[in-house]
């Protein structure tokens, strides 16, 4: 029995998110915060096409995999957190980690020959006080979607041959 690959891809944003919610007082270039949000929003919604894709690529798992996916794309946290926040940030470049988000603790510029810029921003950081441009926290909504696909994966597993955790 093998590992479902989207299960895989869980498991690794799963750590992506336990690094992102540490807090480390430390400065760091703002970027390196940037990129992680992006990617844990990228493979948040990545894993179900990795799902359909991949896991469900032969005839015998396609047919429930298409039912499932119709069902998993109407749920709220899908639908309300997962495909919007990807939208935004992947098709319209916006959405992202803001400077003057109170998530940032004070913000220093340093120089950085090895940017285009020659300077980077850097600052402490601390998810816990992330929030959206609603002012909604972004954490539990993060944690919502892992447990969202974790309840899916796990569905999967008991009902598609030779897939396993």
């Amino acid at each position: 029995m093998t590992m479902l690959v989207a299960r895989a891809q869980l498991n690794f944003v799963t750590d992506l998110v336990v690094r992102f919610e540490r807090y480390d007082s430390m400065m760091r270039p703002v970027a390196e915060y940037q990129s992680q949000y992006i990617a844990i929003i990228a493979l948040l919604r990545s894993i179900g096409h990795v799902f359909d894709k991949v896991d469900c690529a032969d005839d015998r798992r396609q047919s429930w995999s298409a039912a499932k996916w119709r069902e998993w794309k109407e749920a709220p946290i899908f639908r309300e957190f997962i495909e919007p926040a990807r939208n935004v940030l992947l098709k319209e470049f916006q959405g992202g980690l803001e400077l003057r988000n109170n998530a940032f603790d004070t913000i220093a510029v340093v120089a950085d020959p090895g940017v285009p810029d020659g300077v980077s921003h850097v600052a402490a950081f601390d998810s816990a006080k992330l929030r959206d441009a609603e002012g909604r926290p972004i954490l539990p909504k993060i944690r919502e979607a892992l447990t969202f696909w974790d309840r899916c994966l796990r569905e999967a597993e008991a009902h598609l041959p030779e897939a396993t955790a």
